[in-house]
């Protein structure tokens, strides 16, 4: 229950006061992690089931693959496939399915797509994890052209599949067959369009650098929006230097009470190239009142089945020193070759702006 509603401390609490938990209890445990984003302590807890001796079942093999699929650990996933073979699991659902997620988000598409394949059965979610890993890893017509395999199955697509393939066709340009899969999806099954397929649409017009219908697309959605599409416009803009709808979007992002910081780095880079210093000031003092700041960037890297996390300014990394020496070693290596950063001058950061 604690697990469920987001409160995963107060649920090891009461796990770890148990004196014999069984293979229910630990499942739970785990596929709470999972749930809340909280994978390294998921793939932790099982480690010590495996220790102590408790075998696990279909459910927890499956939570543990979607752990590896979220911090894309491949390594660590071949291994927890190794252990379902060991422990005589097959590809049937789920684990046929969260084995070939598995792969193909951390990019191994061969293996993905062996997996898939050789399933005995496949639901929509084995489709949608198989089309939206061929769309993610750059391969968006081969994912359109499985939706169409799909259907010819009788396979009923969802919500989640027409995400897929709006994110197919953005990545690709396809405008037009965009459209037509919102049409589609509409019109065909029946599904209404939450925010992740009108984000998807914006996204698709604006990469095009079609701003002005993305914008009329905007003030189009008939359902509550929130920042979401705004923020996927003016990050638009900024690719394109188109200053006037840049703003547009930057002004309903802080009109709705945007609590990033980059919203206001973007607004406030968009006056400074055109000028308009009073609004410069503007957006910077409501970012200073309303105290946005920028939260550090992070990223992780799986190295001989030890993840090494990196946060931006963390000094505390054991090997820090020797990750400083070898970055320096490198740029200097860059330099020599002939290597100059590529900036835009376009916009300029907000801490440049005086």
């Amino acid at each position: 229950m604690y697990a469920k509603c987001g409160c995963t401390c107060d649920a090891r609490k009461g796990f770890d006061q148990l004196h014999e938990a069984d293979i229910v209890l630990w499942t739970s445990m785990i596929a709470g992690y999972v749930q809340n984003g909280e994978n390294e302590e998921a793939l932790g807890l099982y480690c010590r089931m495996e220790m102590e001796g408790i075998l696990p079942n279909e459910v927890t093999m499956a939570s543990i693959l979607k752990a590896c699929s979220s911090l894309a650990a491949l390594e660590q996933g071949k291994q927890v496939h190794a252990r379902t073979i060991k422990y005589g699991f097959g590809l049937e659902l789920p684990i046929g399915s969260a084995l070939s997620s598995m792969y193909t988000k951390c990019g191994n598409l061969d293996d993905g797509s062996f997996v898939f394949r050789t399933m005995p059965g496949r639901d929509v979610i084995s489709w949608n994890s198989m089309i939206s890993g061929l769309s993610q890893n750059g391969r968006g017509m081969e994912a359109l052209e499985l939706f169409e395999e799909m259907r010819l199955s009788g396979t009923i697509p969802d919500h989640v599949t027409f995400v897929n393939l709006l994110s197919a066709c953005s990545r690709m340009g396809f405008v037009g067959t965009g459209q037509g899969y919102f049409k589609l999806m509409v019109d065909d099954y029946g599904l209404d369009p939450k925010v992740d397929h009108y984000a998807c649409m914006v996204d698709l017009l604006s990469r095009a650098g079609q701003l002005h219908e993305a914008k009329a697309f905007i003030e189009s959605v008939p359902i509550d929006h929130g920042l979401c599409l705004w923020r996927i416009l003016l990050g638009a803009c900024r690719n394109y230097c188109s200053y006037d709808i840049g703003a547009y979007a930057g002004e309903k992002l802080l009109a709705l009470g945007s609590p990033e910081s980059s919203a206001y780095v973007l607004l406030s880079s968009i006056y400074s190239s055109m000028g308009r210093w009073e609004d410069v000031q503007r957006v910077r003092s409501i970012m200073k009142r309303k105290r946005v700041s920028k939260e550090p960037g992070c990223s992780w890297i799986d190295i001989k089945n030890q993840l090494h996390v990196f946060v931006v300014g963390d000094q505390l990394h054991p090997q820090i020193k020797e990750i400083r020496a070898e970055v320096k070693r490198l740029t200097k290596e860059m330099k020599e070759e002939g290597y100059r950063p590529v900036t835009d001058s376009s916009f300029h950061n907000l801490s440049d702006v005086k």
